[in-house]
């Protein structure tokens, strides 16, 4: 289907008002919103050729979550109810045998795009404990204040879809089974918004472009409506003289030699009040933070299970979630090629600094940045322990660093940016590599395991979906995940709604303990600004 020819296809706001229109229609359905349409912000034309628009409903609708071991598969059984059945197969053990990929999927070709219906969702950090990190004190310290959900891993099948190729001005409709009815609705909410003038070229944000404008051009972007939503009860998981112990003592375990770098975290929580849905919030968080990866993902819970749903599973039901990402960074995209052929790919971000306020003071940012030993060092080490995790399931002499420690500039930042890539063995499975990968490098330190278990006593709670990954699984073999970065992860238990934003950074040995605080503060002001809050005093 081609669009309104005066649709501006690379319009920030196309892809999110054709979700918003859509979403209407079924509120309680799982539906993800994976947009990279933003031109503007994306360095590498790829990131933002591409808008996924997916949607769970009718009799195939079917959810997965995944908690301390036990997966449990949900079933539609009607519209109103479902069915459920457990299994103790770790969690990538079940992806391998269950991302369906068509036999006859081969090359997609330049003319389809890659999402081809499958599986989305998102994984939590704490999945790790299956690939060789146990649970230490930090696991065990979950609680439901924290606004954290018990669930480690939930995805649903997307029954119908819509794929927005911003590039060729196209948008394609999907679904299982030929469904017109779909494709009814699909032109009618194309209409709604080419005639409310939504991602028209008159309307499409103007914000976040221009260099040497930083932060300030995205807090003054306009945005229609008041925001009827406030953040109560901030809380901060620990206070600064907790935080800087918690990096001395990280430090404390590089000069002993057990770990190079530390990717230490906190989080912040906070009660949601006021009648604006996530998406409103979600649609302030883009306004400010302009980003190849961003994400809208509603997961809905088990409002309405049979009456022996769960039963036995030794879990309890999952409560709605709600996923608002604006990362900028890719864990890992899959890519068939001709014939067997694979392509994995991971772009590890490391080093970042702020936009300058006028161009001269840009330029000395991003080129401070590009010349720093820290920063480069972070990367560099990080890279390789990418290229360590992608080697495991690669074709031997196919492992290739295409870029390393690439300045890319985003509306508020400049970001240092690697690249690896490699062909899949042929024995191996995509969801190998993802697990063999997993979590992302970048946000534990190297060496991974033995860091991870040092921050498992370092930390003094569960990071949940943050510092995880989220994406699809396609049916054309073809996957895409980003890291659970700039991420606001709210649930629902009843009428309460709890916000958590988890937030971090790398300690080195050379680290300055009261600047790894304050760059904590200043992470968290992307989206508790968004969100007319600050961070909060503890």
């Amino acid at each position: 289907m081609r669009l309104p020819e005066d649709t501006l296809l690379h319009s920030a706001d196309l892809a999110a008002a054709l979700f918003s229109a859509l979403n209407e229609t079924r509120p309680e359905a799982p539906a993800a919103l994976l947009d990279s349409s933003d031109h503007r912000v994306s360095p590498t034309p790829e990131r933002s050729r591409y808008s996924v628009l997916a949607f769970s409903f009718g009799p195939q609708r079917e959810e997965v979550v995944h908690a301390r071991g036990m997966t449990t598969v949900r079933h539609a059984v009607s519209e109103k109810g479902a069915s459920e059945h457990s299994t103790e197969l770790p969690f990538f053990q079940w992806l391998h045998q269950n991302w369906e990929i068509l036999p006859d999927a081969g090359h997609p070709g330049e003319e389809a795009a890659p999402f081809q219906l499958g599986w989305v969702g998102w994984l939590g950090y704490e999945i790790k404990r299956e690939l060789g990190s146990p649970d230490g004190r930090a696991s065990a310290q979950r609680s439901t204040e924290d606004g954290l959900p018990e669930t480690e891993a939930h995805l649903f099948r997307a029954t119908h879809a819509v794929v927005v190729d911003h590039h060729r001005g196209e948008l394609e409709t999907q679904s299982l089974k030929e469904d017109p009815a779909w494709e009814q609705e699909v032109a009618a909410a194309v209409a709604e918004v080419a005639e409310a003038g939504l991602g028209s070229a008159g309307s499409a944000s103007a914000g976040a472009a221009d260099v040497g404008r930083g932060d300030a051009s995205a807090e003054s972007t306009a945005h229609p409506g008041e925001l009827e939503a406030a953040l109560r009860n901030l809380r901060v998981r620990d206070s600064q003289e907790e935080y800087l112990a918690a990096i001395r003592a990280a430090q404390e375990e590089i000069r002993n030699g057990t770990t190079y770098e530390v990717c230490l975290t906190t989080a912040v929580s906070a009660e949601l009040h006021g009648s604006s849905p996530a998406l409103e919030l979600f649609a302030r968080m883009r306004e400010r933070n302009r980003a190849p990866f961003t994400q809208y993902l509603h997961l809905p819970g088990a409002q309405d299970p049979t009456p022996d749903a769960g039963a036995g599973t030794g879990t309890s039901a999952p409560l709605r979630t709600e996923i608002l990402s604006t990362s900028p960074e890719r864990y890992l995209s899959v890519t068939p090629g001709q014939g067997t052929s694979i392509t994995v790919r991971s772009e590890p971000i490391k080093g970042t600094r702020p936009r300058g306020s006028t161009p001269e003071e840009d330029q000395a940012l991003a080129h401070d940045l590009r010349t720093h030993p820290k920063d480069r060092a972070e990367n560099v080490m990080i890279t390789d322990l990418v290229r360590n995790d992608l080697s495991i399931h690669s074709e031997p002499g196919t492992l290739r660093t295409e870029r390393l420690c690439t300045v890319e500039s985003y509306p508020s930042v400049h970001q240092m940016v690697s690249t690896v890539s490699a062909q899949l063995h042929e024995n191996a499975h995509p969801a190998d590599v993802i697990a063999a990968a997993f979590p992302p490098g970048s946000m534990t330190g190297a060496p991974k395991i033995s860091t991870m278990n040092i921050l498992e006593e370092l930390e003094t709670g569960p990071r949940g979906a943050y510092s995880g990954v989220a994406g699809y699984f396609s049916r054309s073999g073809a996957a895409d995940l980003s890291v659970l970065i700039r991420t606001a992860v709210i649930t629902h238990d009843g009428e309460r709604r709890r916000l958590h934003l988890g937030l971090g950074g790398a300690v080195t040995a050379d680290s300055d303990p009261e600047a790894e605080w304050e760059e904590v503060r200043t992470k968290s002001a992307g989206v508790l600004g968004a969100l007319g809050a600050e961070f909060p005093q503890r």
